[in-house]
């Protein structure tokens, strides 16, 4: 659905089962369709997530995943960034009007459901936006290419404190906690060999630096993560 593509990032589509799920940390506010098992279907909102999590694997025969892009949930949810931190919520308790809309997505088209569910959440953006939403829309790409807040701020002809301020708001992490929950999912992303080339890629200080960061978000070093050593929870 090309009219999503200003507000969600990316879509997947999960039919089968899965003996373990990874949930990196994560700056953006994602919309999940389910069924389990038992032929049960919600709509639920994951909010940001600013450590990572380690589940054990369950039978879902549809999970649809919508990541929308970060800053702007607040305008297809009504609901700013902040107040869903490390949360999960069903739809409907942000949004009184999805109450039955699980019922109209079919479980054997889950693609068309991408349809239903988008033309539900376009529904509610407001024909003119404020203007911080592009603020905040350049601020992650600058933090994003790892330019500091000062830098990021200056460039964009705000004060730190203001665009700490909408940024939280907007994005429910702070610039700072954003910036580094970026360079550490871009750091699992590809098939490291070396963490010290990884560190001085990434523009950490130095390895120690990496391992560091790496740890307090992802929960553990890079190596226990790279072979597996997580520690799961039963879901």
């Amino acid at each position: 659905m090309r009219a999503l593509e200003p507000w969600v990032e990316e879509i997947t589509l999960q039919r089968s089962d899965v003996s373990m799920i990874v949930l990196p940390p994560d700056p953006a506010t994602t919309l999940v369709w389910r069924i389990n098992a038992a032929g049960e279907s919600d709509v639920l909102i994951a909010g940001p997530r600013t450590k990572a999590s380690y589940h054990s694997g369950k039978e879902l025969p549809v999970c649809l995943r919508l990541r929308i892009r970060p800053g702007q949930a607040m305008p297809l949810l009504g609901i700013a960034a902040d107040e869903l931190v490390d949360r999960i919520v069903p739809l409907s308790d942000v949004c009184t009007t999805a109450a039955g809309l699980s019922e109209r997505l079919d479980r054997d088209h889950p693609e068309q459901a991408v349809a239903v569910i988008g033309s539900h959440l376009l529904e509610r953006v407001p024909r003119r936006l404020p203007e911080r939403f592009e603020l905040i829309g350049e601020a992650v790409e600058e933090l994003s290419s790892r330019r500091s807040v000062g830098e990021t701020a200056t460039r964009l002809g705000v004060s730190d404190r203001y665009l700490r301020r909408i940024f939280r708001q907007a994005v429910g992490l702070s610039p700072k906690h954003f910036a580094r929950i970026a360079r550490v999912r871009g750091l699992i992303s590809e098939n490291q060999r070396s963490w010290s080339t990884a560190a001085a890629g990434a523009g950490y200080a130095d390895q120690s630096h990496l391992i560091a960061d790496f740890r307090a978000l992802m929960r553990v070093t890079p190596a226990a993560f790279a072979t597996g050593r997580v520690p799961v929870t039963n879901c």
